[in-house]
């Protein structure tokens, strides 16, 4: 495999991430279209991350939930209002164990242990 110049290998990097935010995109729109005669519901996003001939390969993975789902690790929920017409990221936990609220502007560190997630402090 070839050592290539920083700037190749952030063009790279950036090509890729906009092949995951379109992916993602396409599969929002798509669960939305489908689902179009709810009032409100949530979509659950992971990305499964692994590697394929030494290349880190992204699939975004979306669900549609008529309940508000759990916290999961490496992950994030929007709910959607079509009464409203409003989609909001309502929040994004990220693989260091920071849960994110966007919509707050406030993040937390959560700690998973054998007996569920605690609050550590606030970020």
């Amino acid at each position: 495999m070839l050592i290539l110049p920083p700037k190749e290998q952030m063009d790279q990097h950036v090509a890729a991430r906009e092949g995951v935010i379109s992916h993602f995109n396409d599969a929002l729109e798509k669960i939305i279209n489908e689902n179009q005669h709810r009032d409100r519901y949530y979509v659950l996003g992971k990305a499964k991350v692994h590697n394929k001939h030494g290349k880190r390969i992204v699939r975004p993975f979306l669900q549609a939930c008529a309940e508000k789902p759990p916290v999961v690790k490496e992950s994030f929920v929007y709910e959607i209002d079509n009464r409203r017409g409003v989609k909001t990221l309502l929040w994004v936990m990220h693989p260091d164990d920071t849960l994110s609220f966007p919509t707050l502007g406030k993040s937390i560190r959560v700690s998973g242990g054998n007996s569920g997630s605690q609050i550590l402090l606030p970020g």
